[in-house]
């Protein structure tokens, strides 16, 4: 059988929920052998995963393995240009395939090299405010400025403006929708979607033609999460989905930033209490893209020119975080007048700065 006719399929199955896909095709190797396997086998296989599964009436009749629905989305994805992409393929995220409910396919409209490696996640209300808006897009520019995509679901408000920041420093933008891949949703967002598709990536796990429900866009969200290093919270109410996203990424061992909010605006009550609880604030736009664990192309290009003293001696300062001339000396056994040489130099190169009588890093 194909391996992706084998894995639509598997993921059309209304029997299973997504952790017992994932399940079983780590028991079975492929999708290919779940589809092979007899309802006895599945069933000895599932009554010691799942318990409930005894009282279930619906394995009376067996696994439905028609394949007519799996074919369909195969060519309607075929016919608008689509690809597919499976949990057993080699190129499938290995972030995503790390959480305990992975989608088993993936539809694309774009690029899928941008699923190479991690992106970083923004995310927020829908109803956002003029602060919010600027926020979102501000922060979703300097990530793109480090070459990182961006994801977001393409919702309105920070949805849409951080992938609008994204693609402003013509780097491409991840949008995981809540429906198949067929339908933009929101419609008034129908610019940005032609714009992602051509300059980006759209993905959804669902069918195709699937229109959007209320149970998708959480659904949404821990793929959105799962593709990400760190998820960024700039607006949301105490109880949204964006906050839905922020307690997805903590259980998938993400990184949780905010943007911390006026204290008289119901959609920074969400953020606020993320940071109250240990997510990490980001207070200045100059230091985000650093805060988030990443560089700037023109830093990554400078310190891949450095010499090799001068990669000595940025090294120790970044692991100190404040050190004196003297002990830097020290540390990195260079003369002292060759350390100063160095640290005016890196100074220049914008790499280092002095506060007071101590060495930092520059901002």
């Amino acid at each position: 059988m194909d391996p992706m006719l084998a894995y639509v399929w598997l993921s059309c199955c209304k029997d299973l929920n997504r952790r017992t896909k994932k399940f079983l095709v780590e028991l079975f190797g492929s999708a290919q052998a779940v589809y092979g396997a007899s309802d006895s086998q599945l069933e000895g296989c599932l009554e010691v995963y799942c318990e409930e599964l005894r009282m279930q009436k619906r394995w009376d009749s067996g696994l439905d393995r028609n394949v007519s629905d799996a074919q369909d989305c195969i060519q309607r994805a075929s016919a608008m240009g689509a690809w597919l992409m499976h949990y057993g393929s080699p190129e499938y995220p290995s972030w995503l395939r790390e959480i305990v409910d992975p989608p088993m396919v993936l539809y694309g409209l774009g690029d899928p090299s941008l699923l190479i490696g991690p992106g970083i996640a923004v995310v927020g209300t829908r109803r956002a405010s003029s602060y919010g808006r600027w926020a979102a897009f501000q922060i979703a520019a300097r990530i793109a400025e480090c070459g990182t995509p961006v994801i977001s679901g393409m919702a309105e408000g920070i949805d849409a403006e951080a992938h609008a920041g994204c693609l402003s420093r013509r780097t491409g933008t991840i949008a995981v929708l809540g429906t198949g891949i067929e339908h933009c949703f929101p419609a008034c967002n129908r610019k940005l979607y032609r714009q992602i598709r051509q300059e980006g990536l759209i993905l959804s796990e669902f069918k195709p033609g699937e229109r959007g429900y209320a149970s998708y866009f959480p659904l949404r969200n821990r793929v959105i999460s799962g593709l990400s290093k760190s998820v960024v919270v700039v607006e949301g109410a105490e109880k949204s989905g964006s906050m839905i996203t922020a307690g997805l990424a903590a259980e998938q061992g993400r990184d949780v930033f905010a943007v911390p909010g006026n204290i008289n605006q119901p959609n920074s009550a969400g953020v606020n209490r993320l940071i109250y609880d240990g997510a990490y604030p980001i207070t200045d736009l100059d230091t985000a893209a650093a805060a988030l664990g990443l560089s700037s192309q023109r830093t990554q290009r400078l310190r891949e020119s450095l010499s090799e003293e001068e990669s000595r001696v940025v090294a120790i300062v970044e692991r100190e975080g404040m050190i004196s001339r003297e002990r830097l000396c020290a540390l990195s056994d260079i003369p002292a007048a060759s350390v100063a040489s160095l640290v005016t130099i890196l100074e220049l190169k914008g790499l280092l700065q002095e506060s007071g009588s101590k060495i930092v890093v520059a901002k």
